[in-house]
Parts: structure tokens; sequence; C-alpha cells
């Protein structure tokens, strides 16, 4: 009989079927860390126009992003990128790093997050949160401490004003 749990198993989802998050305009978990015994983290994100998903830092995990649809702008320590479909880029854990979307459109990314274990038990508590009706920037920068990330607010004025683009209450709904 062949395994059907655990990191030795084959897994297959689609956008339908993975872990639909209450985070950004849409956040699926298309592959879970679980599989993968806590390696990596796989999630389908919208980022609508106009967000900017803060600056912060990772303790442990290490990020990488394709751009599947749209233009995205990111920080990653002192630089900054613009990046169209079908481009890619490794944030590194410790490093500052922010992500927007100054255009008119959605954008659309997959984020790869190694190890996956932490940030998705964050995102899933995220999602909590945000559906309790309890996310707000103070209850966010806790719960995101708690799992390794750091909100680093001095760039966000800066970046906000140079790419017209906004927090708009947080990458929570």
């Amino acid at each position: 009989m062949p395994n059907t749990t655990g990191a030795d198993a084959t897994h297959v989802t689609s956008i339908d079927s993975g872990t639909r998050l209450s985070v950004g305009a849409t956040t699926v978990i298309l592959g879970s860390a679980a599989w993968s015994g806590g390696a990596l983290n796989v999630m389908d994100q919208i980022v609508p126009p106009g967000l900017i998903v803060p600056p912060h830092y990772h303790e442990k995990d290490h990020q990488g992003s394709y751009v599947v649809r749209g233009t995205l702008g990111f920080l990653v320590g002192d630089e900054e990128f613009e990046l169209g479909a079908g481009s890619y880029i490794h944030r590194p854990a410790g490093k500052v790093h922010a992500l927007w979307n100054a255009t008119e459109e959605p954008a659309q990314m997959l984020e790869i997050t190694a190890p996956g274990e932490g940030f998705e038990t964050y995102m899933l508590a995220l999602s909590s949160l945000t559906d309790s009706g309890s996310a707000d920037p103070e209850s966010v920068r806790v719960l995101a401490a708690l799992h390794g990330v750091h909100l680093v607010p001095e760039p966000l004025a800066a970046l906000c004003e140079k790419h017209g683009v906004s927090p708009a209450g947080g990458f929570w709904k």
C-alpha cells in the first residue's frame, strides 16, 4: 500500500484545493510544510494594487518569490528591485525585506519559504487572528515576533511615498 502521509509521500494540490488564508487579497497554501517534514512551504499570493507588505525580517526563514503575473517591487537590505512575470528573487533569513504592488493591476506570486513550518504556523495564526476580527498593527506585531518575524518600521514611510503604496491596514483583511 502506498504511503499517503508524511514527508516521503506524494502530495498534489491546486489553487482550488489548497488551504485558503485570510491574508492579502488571496493567499493559498499550495505546499504544506508538513509534506516536507517542515522543510518548505509554498504559497500562491495575489498582491492587490497599491499594497505594501511592510519591511520585516525573519530570524530563520529564507524566502523566494516567483512572480507569476504583474509587477512587484521588492526591498532586500538596502537594494530595491522591480520584477515582472517570470522573475525570481531570494530574500535571505535575517535580511530586512518588503514587497509592494505599485501598479494598477493585481500581481500574483509564488512564495517559497524554507524552513517552512514556522512561517506556515505564523500565517495560519495570522489568518485566525484576522478571522476573529482582532487583527490590528499591535496584535500582528506581537504575533509575528512570537514566530520569529520582526517588523522594521523605519523604511516604511519613505517606501510608501516613493512608490505610492500603503499598508492599507496591513496584509490582513
